[in-house]
């Protein structure tokens, strides 16, 4: 491969991360509060896709970067900052390890597998979160209620995680199959 075959792969790839960090923002900024504990959002897609193209490294900047931003936005810095913005990373690094385990199948039971198993590491990546915070401002206040609130929390966002994961397989697998139908036309 040559020189510029290699600067433009590079350059294709960085401006393919930038618009997905920039999707993570957008769609974490356009979801759906439900309290302070959870949401809806479809932030996790672009991490998900970037897992597929470019592998776990690349999946967990994006999440990463795209969090922070969104975090930036939203909430500002803290201390507590490292906390939330790690979960969008471990999507990325998980999917990304999933998807070369099984081979980089497209196979529509591998993707969505390796799609809920990295949506139940996010929810247990933000429930670890919620805890530490919790224990750094409420749990020495009431420290019988950590337990109840962990407990629940981690089940809420387990079920919520599946149900998220589900959907984004649906979501996954329709962009997977208009990129390969765009592949197919720009061959031939």
């Amino acid at each position: 491969m040559s020189d510029s075959v290699k600067s433009k792969s590079a350059l294709l790839r960085l401006c393919t991360n930038a618009v997905l960090i920039a999707l993570v923002v957008v769609f974490d900024m356009l979801s759906i509060r439900l309290g302070n504990d959870y949401k809806i959002t479809f932030g996790g897609i672009p991490i998900i896709l970037c897992a597929i193209i470019y592998g776990p490294i690349d999946a967990a900047a994006v999440g990463l970067l795209g969090s922070f931003i969104g975090q930036l936005f939203t909430f500002g810095v803290d201390i507590t900052t490292p906390l939330w913005i790690m979960p969008a990373a471990v999507r990325g690094l998980v999917m990304g390890l999933l998807f070369i385990a099984f081979k980089k199948s497209t196979n529509v039971f591998v993707l969505s597998f390796e799609i809920i198993v990295s949506s139940i590491m996010v929810s247990l990546a933000n429930t670890l979160a919620m805890y530490i915070v919790f224990l750094i401002t409420t749990a020495q206040t009431d420290p019988g209620a950590t337990y109840t609130f962990v407990f629940i929390t981690f089940i809420m966002r387990i079920v919520m995680g599946i149900v998220s994961a589900v959907i984004y397989s649906a979501i996954v697998q329709v962009i997977l199959l208009a990129i390969k139908k765009v592949g197919k036309k720009q061959t031939t």
